[in-house]
């Protein structure tokens, strides 16, 4: 059986109502001391010099003599059978602390499979917190003024119903306490990126209605990229919000959950005081019925550290200290880190978007908003597009690409019109819709274009030209195909009258099926 440990106060008590007079019955109804516990402080008080008849003297003697008196207590080995048991395996059990890894269990463990140890794991685990005492952490509390600070983090919410996916999914609860009155804003969300972490500032600032000057956080990968206790790297989106709303962004120190306890601490209340006892329909109906449980049943009870009623210390005191809200609601931009690919674009929300040749293979931001895409190589803006509005859509400015390929599509815009008006005005027009789509990727087209002119002649490219600007087909395999079955020849009204009511066209002209009398003479 353990030791029961001596408690300071007992043995002053004890010292005083004896010096009062007291005896031993009486001590032991106003103390709860064993008879033969009180005799025992009483006598090694006397071995100290404490009498009776001495006159009533200060506490702090007692305090003293109390003091005395626990120093002279026996040690454990004297008291206990199995501490001195244990204590004929010191030499093992030193050894065996030397190896990596080793805990009290496995050491209990090896003892009792190679030393036949005969006591129990309780009573080694007794030898051993007095044998090795942990040695007490110590800490400086810090408080803060209103307005000041706020903590957040994540929590595990269970499983919540979706309605946008007709099934339950495990959902997260965010939480950011205001560290002065202690209130808290809860939101039960099913992603912890980056998106929802900036959403979920932005909707607890505009619960509490306003910022606080700080906000303590967490190392997760939606707030701090890299974790470092003196130059952490943070999401950008996550920056640009703090810069948006005026606030600081402390990350804690790694793995030290203490230097944020005041969130830590919430996460639990959640889970105990609203999810085990509310029934929610969806994740919609939870986040309406958590706002109401935070403000009239939690918030208006009074707090075990502060004695005060959070709601009430908010309204009166805090409210007023927090920083004001931005005019507009901060636009939530989408970072994305892309390489540019050998053809100057970088894929960004399944859209691409080109920058220069110098950062052909280099890894590059984007930020998307609302309307533009903004690209940043080592913090310096290289490039801004207006975002595409669907996916697959290409932003593409031709000064983007190489300069000798540059200089030749630039010239081919301007070069090219020039051109193709040698071979007459349809050709013109038909060249300048080809270079209207995109320029750099059509150049072939337009040279296959002037081949056929050089082979059938100007007049009938210009002729066919014409017909395909008239069924607005500009492919070139339609152009050939009307040049080599001399199919320019025909008017374009028979050829529209025709189609229409015979749904065909002939493809041959109608001297064609003309024939003379001699020929008929012959058959």
């Amino acid at each position: 059986m353990a030791r029961k440990e001596i408690r300071m106060e007992e043995v002053v008590e004890v010292l005083y109502q004896w010096h009062r007079w007291r005896n031993i019955s009486q001590i032991k109804r106003a103390v709860g001391l064993r008879r033969k516990t009180i005799r025992k402080y009483i006598a090694l008080a006397e071995e100290e010099g404490f009498d009776r008849e001495m006159p009533e003297q200060p506490y702090t003697y007692y305090l003293e003599l109390a003091g005395k008196i626990q120093r002279r207590q026996k040690t454990p080995s004297d008291v206990s059978p199995s501490y001195r048991k244990t204590l004929e395996y010191q030499n093992i059990i030193e050894k065996l602390l030397r190896r990596p890894h080793m805990k009290p269990r496995q050491i209990y463990r090896i003892l009792r499979r190679e030393y036949e140890y005969p006591l129990s794991y309780s009573s080694f685990n007794r030898y051993m917190k007095i044998r090795y005492p942990k040695v007490a952490r110590n800490c400086l509390r810090l408080e803060v003024s209103a307005g000041e600070e706020a903590q957040v983090d994540f929590g595990s919410a269970g499983l919540m119903y979706d309605p946008e996916q007709g099934r339950k999914r495990r959902a997260h609860a965010f939480v950011m306490t205001l560290s002065y009155s202690r209130l808290h804003y809860v939101e039960f969300v099913f992603d912890q990126g980056q998106a929802t972490w900036v959403k979920c500032h932005i909707n607890a600032f505009e619960y509490f209605g306003g910022v606080p000057r700080r906000i303590v956080l967490d190392n997760l990968k939606s707030g701090v990229l890299k974790p470092h206790t003196y130059d952490p790297v943070l999401n950008r989106a996550y920056a640009e919000c703090a810069k948006h709303y005026g606030f600081v962004i402390d990350p804690a120190k790694i793995r030290e959950a203490s230097h944020k306890g005041k969130v830590e601490r919430k996460m639990p209340v959640v889970r105990q005081q609203f999810l085990s006892t509310y029934e929610c329909r969806d994740i919609g109906d939870a986040n309406r019925k958590v706002r109401e449980w935070s403000l009239r049943e939690y918030g208006m009870e009074v707090h075990g550290t502060t004695k005060r009623r959070p709601a009430e210390v908010f309204n009166e005191e805090e409210r007023a200290r927090l920083g004001a809200l931005a005019p507009e609601r901060f636009d939530l931009p989408l970072w994305k880190e892309a390489r540019v690919h050998p053809d100057h674009h970088i894929v960004f929300d399944r859209s691409y978007y080109s920058v220069p040749t110098r950062y052909v293979g280099r890894k590059v931001w984007a930020r998307g908003g609302l309307d533009t895409v903004q690209i940043f190589y080592e913090g310096e803006l290289i490039k801004t597009h207006q975002r595409a509005g669907r996916p697959g859509t290409w932003r593409t400015d031709e000064g983007d690409y190489p300069p000798e390929k540059s200089k030749y599509l630039m010239r081919s815009k301007a070069w090219y019109e020039k051109e193709a008006l040698k071979y007459g005005p349809y050709v013109c027009r038909l060249a300048g819709v080809m270079l209207k789509e995109h320029s750099y990727r059509n150049i072939r087209k337009i040279q296959a274009l002037f081949r056929l002119g050089d082979k059938y002649g100007s007049e009938a490219l210009d002729l066919a030209s014409r017909r395909c600007l008239f069924y607005e087909d500009y492919r070139i395999s339609t152009i050939k195909g009307v040049l080599e079955k001399g199919l320019y020849r025909l008017p374009l009204d028979d050829e529209r009258v025709m189609g229409a009511e015979g749904g065909l066209a002939f493809l041959r002209p109608p001297d064609y099926f003309r024939h003379t009398a001699a020929e008929e003479e012959g058959q």
